[in-house]
């Protein structure tokens, strides 16, 4: 099985499962050089990148699962879609894309200029993912967190095509 995730994720829900790879995606120098250090023993279990996703293109029929966690909103709605549309590829027969972010409840979506990132709503989300040739195959919010910040759905994404 071969992951596409983060750090954290990978270290601490990735590749506990025992996983054989894991692809990391990092478009910070520092942090992609730090991910080796934080991931200690199970650093070569890895590949890392460092790309923006707008930028990364997933290995073809390469990925059982490709988790963005607290990223989509540094994208534009163009770039996610166009991400999406090559995960989809990247994506073994039954392979997912799991989505977990922050989401808004008033508004389509919210923009940060200080942090330079957008906060969607879930309907918007949902709207990113079906344009891209995905459907929801799983759905529910994070439990247990404090009720003044954006609400965090995870969402697992299936390919039309799959």
């Amino acid at each position: 099985m071969t992951k596409l995730g983060i750090g954290r994720v990978s270290k601490g829900l990735l590749l506990p499962l025992g996983l054989t790879q894991c692809d990391l995606v990092e478009p910070s120098p520092r942090l992609i050089s730090a991910a080796t250090e934080y991931l200690g023993d199970d650093a070569a279990k890895c590949r890392y990148f460092c790309k923006g996703l707008q930028d990364f293109t997933p290995i073809e029929q390469s990925y059982d699962i490709i988790w963005m966690q607290w990223m989509i909103g540094y994208l534009t709605d163009d770039d996610l879609v166009a991400f999406l549309k090559r995960c989809a590829v990247g994506l073994r027969r039954g392979g997912v894309v799991v989505i977990k972010d922050n989401t808004c409840e008033q508004e389509a979506f919210i923009v940060d200029r200080d942090d330079a990132s957008s906060t969607r709503s879930l309907p918007y989300i949902l709207a990113i993912a079906e344009l891209a040739g995905f459907r929801v195959v799983y759905q529910r919010f994070q439990q247990d967190f404090p009720t003044n910040i954006f609400p965090v759905p995870i969402i697992a994404l299936e390919s039309h095509d799959s």
